[in-house]
């Protein structure tokens, strides 16, 4: 066996001399492998049988990759996103062809792999997800009703293909807000006029309706001919004429789906109220304060 072996390795290398430079080094390369096999061979034997390695004799190589049987394809793009406001509806598309008769497309939650639906059945508690399929665009859509922040992440489309395949979507959730001008504090002289303007910040759809508060009463619709609501895309006014001081306290913005906004309204009678007078006061003493540190710092600075 063992002069069996040593003539096997000087044939190959017997025949590495005569081939090209490229060749040769292929053959010195295996020559010195299928040497290293031989030697390991002849030391294992020794205890009893050994079955060598076959990265040992062949190299390396790489696996070839599985064959689909299936004919379907997508047309949805792969890691496509959504982004949806806080308390509206989420519609995550899935636009796949030729489906067969014994493959189903789902919708999986990758957080953590829950099943939400199999085919035109939803295998989810949460009764806010559907999945709704168009027999003539051939789409699955996944719908999210009512999405909240903890929906946000990454959804699977899979065909039941073997082995199976799929595409990402990413499902952002914002939350919308409105912002009142002017400040939480407005100050206003009885009998002058007042506009407070609200505007939504952070929305991917208008608002259905713009709610204005005054207290825990309603007043888009208040038979008070003093005010009125003017609402535009992402936009509410609202103006009071000839203030009283029945019109002061606490206003609130309350867009759909938006974070509120708030403002408190103070009626002045006469002189500057003394809050108001405390306020330029802080002001006054916080400014003072930072020249006084800007001078001691250049001071230390010499």
């Amino acid at each position: 066996m063992k002069s069996l072996c040593v003539l096997l390795l000087d044939a190959i290398l017997l025949a590495s001399f005569v081939e090209d430079s490229e060749t040769a080094g292929r053959h010195a390369a295996w020559s010195k492998r299928l040497k290293n096999v031989l030697e390991t061979h002849r030391f294992k034997t020794e205890g009893g049988s050994w079955t060598p390695d076959p990265s040992d004799l062949l190299g390396e190589y790489e696996v070839e990759p599985p064959v689909r049987d299936t004919n379907a394809y997508f047309m949805t793009d792969n890691n496509t996103v959504v982004t949806v406001q806080v308390g509206t509806t989420a519609a995550l598309r899935c636009q796949v062809f030729d489906v067969a008769e014994h493959e189903t497309v789902s919708w999986i939650r990758r957080r953590d792999h829950h099943l939400i639906t199999v085919g035109a059945n939803t295998y989810s508690n949460d009764e806010r997800f559907q999945v709704t399929y168009s027999e003539k665009t051939q789409d699955w859509t996944l719908h999210v009703r009512y999405a909240q922040p903890h929906d946000a992440g990454v959804y699977e489309c899979q065909l039941s293909a073997h082995p199976p395949i799929g595409v990402i979507t990413t499902l952002n959730v914002i939350e919308a807000v409105a912002e009142i001008g002017g400040g939480p504090e407005r100050y206003v002289q009885i009998g002058s006029s007042v506009q407070l303007t609200c505007t939504i910040k952070h929305f991917t759809e208008p608002p259905t309706y713009v709610f204005w508060y005054h207290a825990e009463h309603m007043i888009n619709y208040d038979s008070n001919k003093r005010i009125t609501v003017v609402n535009r895309l992402g936009e509410s006014e609202l103006r009071i004429s000839q203030v009283t001081k029945a019109d002061s306290g606490n206003y609130t913005c309350q867009p759909a789906n938006a974070r509120p906004a708030f403002v408190s309204l103070h009626i002045i009678t006469g002189e500057t109220p003394a809050a108001m007078q405390r306020a330029s006061a802080t002001e006054v003493q916080y400014r003072l304060s930072i020249t006084l540190l800007s001078s001691l710092l250049a001071l230390v600075a010499l």
